[in-house]
């Protein structure tokens, strides 16, 4: 099932599913206003605490704390994975979910294998016959020689739309082409070779069996320039590295494994004789691709080459996030702005290139040079240095990369302990984490996430008023009670009002769960004693998540003066208009910050609330 069938069906099943007819099912549930109550099915209790909302479609037990949705209530009660509840749950509603092929079905691997390495003959035979001459030209012309070529297996497509197909005519089914992603067709249109007219690049298994294939068009004008093999049973693109096989040995004998973003990067680098270099097959890099590295066991440390222009450095840092968390022998080296590793090459810059892989740089130093180019200062500095530290899942090499960052930055180390702190009790699971990922084999139940007070109340507002949702979401960025994972929710939320869709709390409740990677409690979705959302609620929420961020601003700036003091003078006139400039904003914030502490006149909607 792919993922957008998968999240269509759960919120089909889910619309479908009333959970006062489930629970109803398994307990005595009895009506209690405008909820209902019975003895909670999970722990032991003699006066009803478990809550059941069919204006939420939520439940949470008061006494052991249970609680979420339809699917939660099944996974816990029967002991299912998440997948279990939603096949149980599709069949009780008498909706049929999208069908996942067994595996088995269709030819086997051996046969793709087998149509892929003949495909790899076949396009290496064409690039040395007389119809690829012009692509042998272009690859000599970016300075490959043939045995870079050979190591890599390099080849070449031809135009026609069928070579491949009439060359394997009789030796493999059309089935087998189809799946290994040599061949397709367009609605009822004829069957085709996938790829023509095109540089073919074999993705290779660590054992040597081609998966699939990079495809590169020679002219400028064709889009898209890189066709890449669809994920097949053999192929997932989100763990495969090009050249892993080719770079293995030099891998071990460095100690190291280069990280670089394109296919001709590997190839460049190779053709100068750096041989340890693997790139990301048409993909950002993941968790899956350091797993991968770390699951070989193949040298210790990892080092990212990326460009040095903006795009580099943003792919850059979202690796690091992919990596820490898993792996802390990571470096990366900073190359020129707006130039790749085969660029360089290309130019003959290659001393360049070794300078800047002998000396690669720790994640603290990139990052404080990253952000040094981009003139964070104060509380955005903080910010992102302890963005990337909270992800380091080693706690020594966390207080290491702290103790870096405060010496390298000159900024104290608990108030960048204390940011790390707060970003990791309320970290956000990677993008797409859905709730299935993170449930075992037995349904065991992820470890509880907590939410705190203002992510609670800004999470009932967006439900309420959801056309407010936009205006918390941009108050949070810069506030310190409200983390990156609701922050995404509520970013989510806005979106859905912007289409014209109303989000119910129950999925809310199942997209927080994704977010922040544990069980968030429904309590604060039902708690009779929580304020009633409203305009009135809303301004005070917005008041004092501005007055976080005001303070927070306030305080790094006090470190930012403090470290100018000392060196404005001597370096002249524009260290002078630098601290002017940050005394100038120290004293509008604490204005503001002044202004909005003061008591608002009855009405206005910014008085503090009663009690």
């Amino acid at each position: 099932m792919e993922a957008h069938d998968r999240e269509g069906a759960v919120e089909r099943v889910r619309e479908a599913t009333d959970i006062v007819a489930l629970i109803g099912a398994y307990v005595d549930l009895r009506p209690a206003g405008r909820s209902f109550k019975a003895r909670c099915p999970f722990h032991q209790e003699k006066t009803p605490s478990f809550t059941v909302s069919p204006e939420k479609q939520v439940f949470h037990c008061f006494g052991c704390g249970a609680g979420g949705d339809v699917f939660s209530f099944v996974m816990k009660h029967d002991g299912l994975a998440f997948p279990e509840a939603l096949k149980l749950l599709a069949q009780r509603a008498g909706i049929e979910l999208p069908e996942t092929r067994p595996e088995g079905s269709g030819p086997d691997k051996t046969a793709l294998i087998g149509a892929l390495r003949e495909a790899v003959r076949f396009y290496r035979g064409r690039l040395r016959a007389p119809e690829g001459r012009a692509a042998l030209e272009y690859l000599r012309g970016r300075g490959l020689p043939g045995r870079i070529l050979d190591l890599y297996y390099v080849g070449y497509a031809p135009p026609s739309g069928r070579a491949l197909l009439e060359h394997a005519a009789g030796a493999f089914s059309r089935e087998a082409l189809i799946e290994a992603g040599l061949a397709g067709q367009r609605d009822e249109g004829p069957l085709r070779d996938r790829f023509r007219d095109r540089i073919m690049l074999p993705i290779l298994g660590v054992g040597g069996e081609p998966l699939g294939f990079g495809a590169r068009a020679m002219r400028a004008e064709v889009e898209p320039k890189y066709l890449n093999s669809p994920e097949t049973r053999l192929y997932r693109k989100r763990g495969e590295l090009f050249g892993l096989p080719q770079a293995r040995q030099a891998i071990r004998r460095e100690g190291a494994v280069l990280v670089v973003e394109g296919y001709f990067d590997v190839l460049s680098l190779a053709a100068a004789g750096i041989f340890h270099a693997v790139a990301p097959c048409g993909t950002a890099w993941t968790e899956g691709h350091t797993r991968r590295l770390l699951q070989l066991r193949y040298g210790q440390r990892i080092v990212f080459v990326f460009d040095g222009d903006a795009a580099g450095r943003t792919a850059a840092w979202r690796s690091l996030a992919s990596t820490l968390p898993h792996h802390t022998e990571v470096a990366l080296a900073l190359l020129p702005p707006g130039l790749d590793p085969d660029d360089l090459v290309r130019r003959g810059e290659v001393e360049t290139l070794q300078r800047c892989l002998a000396e690669p740089l720790s994640p603290v130093a990139y990052g404080l040079e990253v952000l040094g180019r981009e003139e964070a200062q104060g509380p955005a500095l903080i910010d992102r240095i302890a963005e990337m530290i909270a992800a380091v899942g080693h706690d020594i090499a966390r207080e290491m990369m702290l103790d870096e960052a405060a010496e390298r930055s000159r900024l104290p180390v608990k108030v960048l302990r204390r940011e790390v702190e707060r970003r990791r009790r309320q970290g956000a699971a990677p993008a797409g984490r859905g709730r299935e990922q993170r449930q075992g084999a037995a349904g065991e139940p992820a470890a509880p996430a907590r939410l705190t007070p203002l992510e609670e109340e800004a999470l009932r507002l967006a439900l309420e008023l959801p056309e407010s949702a936009a205006e918390l979401r941009e108050a949070a960025r810069a506030a310190t009670g409200i983390g990156p994972a609701v922050g995404q929710v509520l970013e989510w939320v806005a979106a859905q009002e912007a289409e014209g869709r109303r989000v119910a709390a129950a999925e809310l409740l199942h997209r927080l769960t994704g977010e922040t990677g544990g069980e968030v409690s429904a309590r604060f979705l039902i708690d009779p004693g929580a304020p009633a959302p409203g305009e009135r609620q809303k301004a005070d929420l917005l008041k004092r998540l501005r007055q976080q961020a005001l303070e927070m601003e306030l305080e790094g700036l006090g470190y930012g003066i403090r470290a100018l003091e000392g060196e404005a003078e001597r370096q002249g006139p524009e260290g002078l208009a630098r601290l002017t400039g940050l005394l100038e904003r120290k004293q509008s914030l604490a204005r503001e910050l002044a202004k909005l502490r003061e008591p608002a006149p009855p009405g206005s909607g910014w008085e503090e609330p009663a009690g």
